[in-house]
């Protein structure tokens, strides 16, 4: 026998979360276009023929690559991967940690670099103009540069100061500084 109080709950729970899913896969593919965009743009400084392949059928992120690197750099490539906006308790769970749509930048350079990072401990970290810079770090092997970065909407400038950065480490013309890659004295920055 049915209780027709827990078949109503039930059934608005699967509704609620059906329309959940479908909204929240729009959110992610209007998301990615416009976080490709700015990214896009952003690449270019690395090199031309920028690729893009989405992720998840547009709706889990999306892969970078530039095609002929400009000077300096052997290779690049960005990944894209966006909040699980689609199933709430794990948007909600990766919210609650501070996550927000997550990029890794890696970038092979020409030459050899002196190894140095700065690291966020799990969580971002200011540093560079960027508002959410989880790791930037320079070493021999590859990839000789990688910067992981978050961005929050409203925040999508931050990709290009992430994709300088990374284009002035495999140049060259910048270096993490100190042992953490702070400054003495001074908050996250870069020294030339």
């Amino acid at each position: 026998m049915s209780d027709p109080l827990l078949d109503r709950i039930a059934f608005a729970v699967a509704v609620f979360l059906v329309f959940w899913l479908i909204g929240g896969r729009q959110w992610n593919r209007r998301r990615a276009v416009q976080l490709a965009r700015a990214a896009r743009d952003a690449m270019r400084l690395l090199g031309d023929d920028v690729r893009v392949q989405p992720l998840g059928g547009g709706t889990g992120g999306f892969l970078m690559e530039v095609g002929r690197p400009g000077a300096g750099i052997r290779s690049a490539q960005l990944l894209c991967l966006l909040e699980p906006r689609d199933f709430p308790l794990a948007w909600a769970w990766t919210r609650w940690r501070g996550r927000r749509d997550q990029f890794i930048l890696k970038v092979e350079a020409a030459q050899p670099l002196r190894p140095a990072r700065l690291q966020g401990q799990g969580r971002p970290v200011g540093g560079f103009d960027l508002r959410r810079l989880v790791l930037a770090a320079t070493q021999a092997a590859s990839p000789q540069v990688q910067v992981s970065f978050g961005v929050a909407p409203g925040e999508e400038g931050d990709i290009a100061r992430a994709v300088a950065l990374a284009a002035g480490l495999a140049r060259g013309e910048l270096q993490l500084a100190g042992r953490e890659g702070v400054p003495p004295g001074g908050r996250g920055g870069t020294e030339s």
